[in-house]
């Protein structure tokens, strides 16, 4: 248990450092157990603490922030927890998942008396329970023929991209990842970012929307100075479309999978 406590914290540090950790931090936070302040009718006892039972009523204590908002805090451990508690208090240790059902609507603060934690807002929660890392990505499809702007952005987005390359070589499904700036003067007053993807593996749709999500997370929260970002699947079944033809063939992939089975040699020996 407190291995895993152990391991969880230190994510957190990386993930409050790297964006390119905050969807791996927060899937690994949604199923562990973590700590709140309260007290349930039917607690069960473990080893010195207490458990909650599903179907338990429970009181939470809640605390307020410097402008004297009310948020529920929780903690990954009973050490962090303890930094800030001036007096005995009851607590529970729950299932994350289980915590953020049961208080949606709440404004969350994880470890708010350590140097490192999170601020969750009920928007954040829901798209979290919801499968996505924070915000919900809208899916846009155009009717009709429009036309749009294509070139490259005149501030080269490097954090954001450096950070993506990051998580996609964790991801072998990706093979190409392409970079432009985008503007539909019909859609949006500034011009966007456009980051297209390349797979050459089959998903399942539940594993496609999670790597969606990831990489859209990644770049906005990456982004030094924030704007919209557009995600474009690069479908061959669809290469033909002025989007997919612009990324594919007028700019260079940000990011190129490296094929390891194809490494010959002297590739090995020098890389």
């Amino acid at each position: 248990m407190e291995h895993n406590e152990k391991q969880l914290e230190e994510l957190l540090v990386k993930a409050s450092l790297e964006p390119n950790q905050r969807p791996v931090f927060l899937e690994q936070l949604l199923n562990a157990d973590i700590y709140c302040i309260g007290f349930a009718d039917r607690p069960v006892q473990q080893g010195g603490e207490r458990v909650l039972e599903e179907g338990s009523q429970v009181r939470l204590m809640h605390l307020q922030d410097e402008k004297g908002e009310p948020y529920l805090p929780f903690f990954l451990s009973l050490e962090s927890l303890q930094k800030g508690i001036q007096e005995e208090q009851s607590y529970l240790r729950i299932l994350a998942r289980s915590f953020f059902e049961m208080t949606l609507g709440a404004s969350l603060v994880l470890n708010p008396f350590s140097e490192y934690g999170k601020e969750f807002v009920p928007q954040e929660i829901e798209a979290l329970l919801q499968g996505g890392y924070g915000s919900k990505l809208e899916s846009y499809e155009y009717q009709e023929q429009t036309e749009v702007l294509l070139g490259q952005p005149a501030e080269y987005p490097h954090e954001m991209v450096d950070q993506l390359c990051i998580l996609l070589k964790t991801k072998p499904e990706v093979k190409n990842a392409y970079l432009a700036q985008m503007h539909d003067q019909k859609r949006d007053p500034e011009p966007t970012l456009l980051i297209g993807f390349e797979t050459d593996q089959a998903l399942d749709h539940e594993s496609f929307q999670r790597l969606k999500n990831q990489i859209g997370h990644v770049a906005y929260d990456s982004l030094v100075r924030k704007r919209m970002v557009d995600l474009i699947h690069l479908d061959n079944a669809d290469a033909t479309s002025a989007l997919q033809h612009y990324l594919r063939e007028e700019t260079e992939a940000f990011y190129v999978r490296i094929d390891a089975k194809k490494k010959g040699f002297f590739a090995r020996l020098f890389s």
